[in-house]
């Protein structure tokens, strides 16, 4: 399983959304700017997770994106199946034909069990997690700003 940019950029911007008050708005070109990721690039992935629910958008004046749930409630395992699809949990490394691991094929023996365990890493990490690892390098940095509910660090 390798991911592609758009899902990498979806997992950055989620991550830094997650680090903003829950109850303002962020421009898009702030989060690039934060993220260092394209704007242009930032701004075409925004309706994707519009329609995922995972984050509500505002135009015009004032206007930007935010959370559309609180980050521990977002799992990494839901930017990928907004962004990849469903079918992208159950694809082979292994080979390059479509493999859902219950045909007989030889190669799942190796390649199941750890699919599963990346599949297992997916659903259970969620943004909150990475925004709470992202804290610590942030205030480094001095661009910590307060924590969003549920994201504070672990004491």
């Amino acid at each position: 399983m390798l991911y592609s940019l758009t899902t990498k950029y979806c997992v950055i911007a989620l991550t830094h959304l997650a680090t903003q008050p829950p109850d303002e708005d962020v421009q898009v070109r702030e989060i690039a700017r934060a993220t260092q990721v394209p704007p242009a690039f930032l701004a075409r992935l925004v309706p994707t997770l519009v329609r995922a629910g995972l984050v509500r958008s505002q135009r015009g004046v004032g206007g930007g994106v935010r959370l559309a749930r609180t980050p521990t409630e977002i799992a990494l395992a839901d930017v990928v199946r907004a962004t990849e699809g469903e079918g992208y949990f159950h694809d082979c490394l292994l080979t390059v034909d479509p493999c859902n691991g219950t045909r007989g094929c030889p190669r799942h023996v190796v390649w199941g069990p750890m699919r599963d365990r990346i599949v297992t890493f997916l659903e259970t990490t969620t943004i909150a997690d990475l925004a709470r690892k992202s804290l610590p390098q942030r205030e480094k940095e001095g661009r910590a700003r307060p924590a969003r509910r549920g994201v504070a660090p672990k004491s």
